[in-house]
């Protein structure tokens, strides 16, 4: 494992890892691994070096405002998950296209970090997108319990971030500290079901029908956040893909939970895991 800065277009760096595949087994493929929303890219380490035993080059990295790439003052630092798609995610297909021009780029994007793939305008690069939790943040899309995930993620957490001027996660040990812009449009969505056509109104291009390539859906079926009706906001939104959801419930795997963010558990090895590699082969 490697670390590696990488420099965005308007010249902010942001943190990044990178895995080197097996020299006995590569395959000339590259996984970009798109974080969640507040989560350091180290929970996806585990999943990276598995990448790299199997032959597949993989790359992780924290969005600007996110554990590495968060300045050292975060009040007042100016970044939301259009940043992190528009900018970071776009710098980092640079990168990779840069450090791998003979690669396959692949990208596994969990919850926002499937949602922004179609926010750069390079995603067309990508030949290929799996998609773990990846959703709009519209309440009414989520379980049961929606009405406290509500109160936790529209109303708390807007009430602490505009008291700190950032949500402070790590004090409060929810997640990671998070710019406050992030929360201010991630909350801007609790009402409005359809998240294109608000963000065009505010002025953002996006390029979800530019995608031509490979696009699974994994739909976990007790992830109270990323529902199956959830994932269909982001899933339909890419016309041009060749796609598919595939429901996975926890029996299948011989557990009775995963959740929204178990399948990077390295219990899961030979099911999902192992599943997540005989896609990627054959993009």
């Amino acid at each position: 494992m490697e670390t590696i800065d990488i420099v965005c277009k308007d010249s902010f760096v942001i943190k990044g890892n990178l895995f080197l595949a097996n020299a006995k087994c590569k395959k000339d493929k590259v996984v970009i691994i798109n974080s969640a929303t507040g989560i350091s890219r180290n929970l996806y380490k585990n999943y990276a070096t598995y990448l790299a035993e199997n032959g597949f080059d993989s790359l992780t990295y924290d969005y600007r405002g996110i554990a590495e790439s968060r300045p050292k003052k975060l009040r007042g630092f100016k970044a939301t998950f259009t940043t992190w798609g528009q900018n970071d995610f776009t710098s980092v297909l640079k990168y990779v296209k840069e450090k791998f021009p003979q690669h396959k780029i692949l990208v596994l994007g969990h919850s926002i970090g499937g949602t922004i793939i179609g926010m750069s305008e390079n995603c067309n690069s990508i030949s290929g997108i799996l998609n773990i939790g990846a959703q709009t943040s519209y309440y009414k899309d989520w379980s049961k319990q929606k009405y406290k995930l509500y109160f936790l993620w529209h109303i708390v957490f807007p009430l602490v971030t505009n008291l700190y001027g950032y949500f402070p996660g790590k004090k409060l040990k929810l997640l990671e500290d998070i710019p406050k812009g992030v929360i201010k449009q991630w909350d801007s969505r609790k009402k409005n079901p359809d998240m294109v056509n608000q963000l065009e109104k505010q002025g953002h291009k996006l390029f979800y029908n530019q995608y031509k390539g490979k696009l699974l859906t994994l739909a976990i079926e007790d992830d109270v956040i990323g529902t199956k009706k959830a994932l269909k906001r982001v899933y339909t939104l890419f016309t041009s893909a060749n796609k598919e959801i595939e429901n996975i419930k926890p029996n299948d795997v011989g557990v009775s939970a995963i959740g929204h963010f178990g399948f990077f558990s390295r219990k899961y090895e030979t099911t999902l895991w192992r599943k997540s590699i005989e896609w990627y082969k054959k993009i």
